[in-house]
């Protein structure tokens, strides 16, 4: 699988950045997903640190960008009963 980023999401954590990236999809057809953070503008490559919030309103952007797909979230839902 290439590292090559076929769509991304991110979020502004006072000049600090939470992002989501789908990668290609490999030859069985999942495609992966990246979650980084780091100082804005720079190659994110460190652990995330988020509070709830912060979590919440990432996978938002995700869901409505199109990074997370309408499988992912039934199952999140069915998983933690929303």
């Amino acid at each position: 699988m290439t590292n090559k980023t076929v769509a991304s999401v991110s979020i502004d954590m006072a000049g600090k950045e939470a992002r989501i990236e789908k990668l290609p999809a490999d030859e069985a057809g999942q495609a992966a997903l990246r979650i980084s953070g780091g100082q804005k503008g720079e190659a994110q490559d460190g652990p995330l640190t988020l509070t709830e919030e912060l979590l919440i309103e990432l996978l938002h952007k995700a869901s409505q960008g199109g990074i997370l797909s309408n499988s992912f979230i039934g199952k999140l839902r069915e998983k933690i009963e929303i």
